[in-house]
């Protein structure tokens, strides 16, 4: 039988500042190496198509990242809700609303390398039909990006705790079992 509670997991002002502070040094970085031009004796690095792209990327990393997390900062809607009807996530630049029990078809763990000495987890939602949340999304370049997340991914849902106050491990198992609950009080209803 479905559990008939419904679970808030807030968005941890903590780690949205941290995020916000990352962004902002990105972008006083991007801009130093766009007006100083530093100067360095390793030719790969002082390669001037490199430090274009380096320098405008972080300042367009930085930009991006700060408009995002300054906004989550002041969102004081909770960052994930589980109760029997499904999903409503909160946590990306994507809007998607309640995600119904009944359009799930898995919930998995997805384990990607961020850099060289970091990964990055996710606990990613396997959709029936991926294309009816893909299709949703009015903005282009968002819709490219949850094509590209769904073709290399498996999914276009991908649920990150970095701006959760939850661990990656807790969450996963919540939802798993919280999914579990919903397949076995459909089953049997049969």
């Amino acid at each position: 039988m479905i559990e008939n509670t419904r679970i808030e997991i807030p968005l941890s002002k903590t780690k949205l500042a941290k995020l916000l502070l990352f962004s902002i040094i990105f972008l006083i970085i991007g801009l130093w190496m766009v007006i100083k031009d530093p100067q360095i004796s390793n030719p790969v690095f002082n390669n001037p198509v490199v430090k274009i792209f380096a320098s405008y990327g972080a300042i367009i990393m930085g930009v991006l990242g700060s408009y995002y997390f300054s906004r989550k900062l002041f969102d004081n809607n909770p960052g994930l809700v589980i109760n029997e009807e499904g999903i409503y996530d909160n946590t990306s630049i994507f809007k998607f609303g309640l995600i119904p029990w009944s359009d799930i078809s898995q919930i998995y763990e997805r384990t990607i390398q961020a850099t060289a000495t970091s990964r990055q987890h996710f606990v990613t939602i396997g959709l029936t039909k991926p294309g009816k949340y893909i299709t949703k999304e009015t903005n282009t370049l968002k819709r490219k990006l949850l094509e590209a997340n769904a073709k290399s991914y498996g999914s276009p849902i991908h649920i990150s705790t970095n701006g959760l106050k939850t661990n990656h491990q807790d969450l996963f198992i919540l939802m798993s079992e919280r999914f579990e609950n919903y397949k076995t009080g459909n089953s049997d209803k049969d």
